[in-house]
């Protein structure tokens, strides 16, 4: 349900947005009356956009003037860039284990933002298709759009504006980084479905503002305001095996991962408090069983357990028992493992 005004926009959880301009209405979802209603009707869809160019092509500035046109939308946006990660650009691509560890840690951002609930920017060089169709399956993994708004800028005019940050000291590339990022660009192709839909911003012939035609389409395709059924289409769905990885996979290896730390972190406190003596059986929780410790048990050899125990419950099987689903039985499925391990050593 959702109640519209003449002059103000209410929530509406379904992500439908709906303007009467002559009453308060209450509006069911469901109701075939939006037929017959004077509405004028768009649909706010939530979505992952990539701002892919050269470095200095103007990212940045277009993302900000995206992030200022999508101010009317009643839904969060987020803009996800290397500052807002704290890295600094020519640490992060000095070599190419700093430029992997960057791609890692805005892909992890991503993964952990990206829901039906937000619109999410990710400004960066996005510069590899293959990191690109990465980022489309997250979104595709969600159920959400997809577009790419690319600032086609010839490398000279990038290099003279990287030139020119540097002599006013604004943040910049160092020269042979700035050559080896743009030799190693892949230039992206709307016929590659992680390339498209694709918004063209060319800033040396059009300046970046809100009404620049590609930030204005790229709003549209937002809002969709387009025909229906090729604005469905453009939803990305999901697949099976990606809606169960999403679903249950992270959750329950989140859940894995914090039960059989917090396990080790008992054992090895009460290993602290026998002052290494014999400590005999270590309580973990109720309805758990007790860890018996009939030696010392140092916390490399915790730590060599806890990886393989969590390999081990990650494999799942037809035939085999299935994974922990929560932190309890996690926590009682490693205790067993440990007592059963520890004792035949």
């Amino acid at each position: 349900w959702g109640i519209i005004t003449t002059h103000a926009l209410v929530m509406v959880p379904s992500c439908m947005a709906f303007l009467y301009m002559h009453e308060i209405k209450l509006i069911r979802k469901e109701s075939y009356l939006f037929k017959e209603l004077p509405l004028l009707c768009w649909w706010w869809e939530m979505a992952l956009v990539l701002i892919c160019g050269f470095p200095c092509s103007g990212k940045s500035t277009a993302a900000a003037c995206l992030l200022k046109a999508l101010e009317d939308n009643p839904f969060p946006v987020k803009l996800i860039d290397e500052p807002s990660l704290n890295l600094e650009r020519n640490q992060s691509y000095s070599n190419m284990s700093s430029e992997k560890n960057l791609r890692g840690l805005l892909r992890s951002e991503v993964d952990r933002s990206v829901s039906k609930e937000h619109i999410i920017v990710v400004d960066s060089l996005n510069s590899i298709k293959g990191y690109r169709y990465e980022l489309w399956c997250l979104a595709r993994a969600t159920g959400i759009k997809y577009c790419l708004l690319y600032c086609h800028v010839e490398e000279s005019i990038c290099q003279s504006w990287n030139k020119l940050r540097q002599e006013l000291g604004n943040p910049s590339y160092e020269d042979e980084i700035f050559e080896d990022l743009v030799r190693r660009f892949e230039e992206p192709d709307k016929r590659n479905r992680w390339d498209s839909p694709f918004f063209e911003l060319k800033p040396t012939e059009d300046e970046i503002s809100e009404s620049s035609p590609a930030i204005l389409g790229a709003v549209a395709f937002l809002r969709g305001r387009s025909d229906s059924r090729r604005t469905n289409a453009q939803i990305l769905q999901p697949t099976i095996a990606t809606q169960s990885e999403r679903s249950s996979g992270t959750n329950k290896l989140y859940e894995l991962d914090q039960a059989t730390q917090e396990v080790i972190t008992a054992l090895v406190e009460a290993q602290g408090q026998g002052a290494g003596g014999n400590v005999g059986r270590v309580h973990i929780g109720e309805q758990i069983p007790n860890i018996v410790l009939q030696r010392t048990v140092g916390l490399p050899e915790l730590r060599r357990l806890r990886r393989t125990f969590i390999k081990l419950a990650g494999q799942s099987s037809l035939s085999g028992p299935p994974p922990p689903s929560d932190s309890e039985s996690a926590k009682r499925m490693f205790a067993d493992y440990l007592n059963r391990e520890l004792s035949s050593s």
